[in-house]
């Protein structure tokens, strides 16, 4: 593999390195996985629901989503990820695709072959398990997802999103302080949380009203961190990050 090919691996290797201590041998061996850049439109399907998957995806840059369609057409939005995240990492143990992918931005990603993920895996035990740590964190945070459309009112609900990926963009180092990107249109924010447009649109301002935040060519600035913590009934243990950033996140 080329030193670019394998620096495209390098954003995956990063998060999986903060939570599980890797050795040399083992960050070559990931570093090494045979892969191929992919570039994904605004919107177009990396993986579709009853697909037969072959290969896993890490984001090397922009954003996707996780959806799913009811029968109805309506559309829930499940999950947001960003560079470093392997978006379809289960994909390598089952045979078909029970949800799809799509991208939020222009997207910029690796195609790994699922074999090799497996047979890297098997290889060593330690990358099986930060592999499985990764899988682990997701599924935290598809609870915590839950518990926000169920139990927490529109307000809590739209400032526990923004709180969460602030926090994980600072995380992944995409972004620095107060300001970071915001790729969603409301009608996104209001698929992810279970909202109108319309009710989306009037809690923003709400909360722009408040002093909490600021948004402006798709770019969110926290006006006031630990306010917004509180409005959103947030807290970042479900996110199992290493260490507290700066402003307290």
């Amino acid at each position: 593999m080329s030193s670019n090919q394998a620096s495209k691996l390098e954003p995956m290797l990063r998060k999986l390195s903060k939570r599980t201590a890797l050795s040399n041998i083992e960050r070559e061996a990931l570093l090494s996985l045979p892969s191929r850049s992919a570039a994904f439109d605004r919107g177009a399907y990396m993986v579709r629901e009853g697909d037969k998957v072959e290969t896993c995806y890490a984001l090397v840059n922009g954003f996707a989503y996780r959806q799913k369609m009811a029968g109805s057409g309506a559309r829930q939005i499940l999950s947001i990820h960003l560079r470093g995240d392997m978006v379809d990492l289960q994909n390598s143990l089952l045979d078909v695709a029970d949800h799809s992918v799509q991208a939020l931005t222009r997207v910029e990603a690796v195609s790994i072959p699922r074999k090799a993920v497996i047979d890297l895996a098997a290889e060593h035990p330690n990358i099986a398990r930060a592999l499985w740590r990764d899988t682990l964190i997701d599924g935290s945070i598809f609870r915590e997802w839950m518990l926000n459309i169920g139990q927490r009112d529109a307000h809590q609900r739209i400032a526990h999103l923004f709180c969460e990926l602030a926090v994980r963009q600072e995380a992944a180092d995409m972004c620095e302080g107060p300001n970071f990107a915001w790729p969603m249109t409301q009608e996104q924010i209001g698929d992810a949380t279970g909202l109108t447009s319309v009710h989306v649109n009037r809690t923003v301002q709400r909360m722009r009203g408040e002093g909490l935040i600021n948004t402006a060519n798709q770019t969110v600035t926290i006006e006031d961190w630990p306010a917004l913590q509180a409005a959103a009934d947030f807290s970042r243990a479900y996110l199992h990050l290493p260490e507290a950033r700066a402003e307290g996140r």
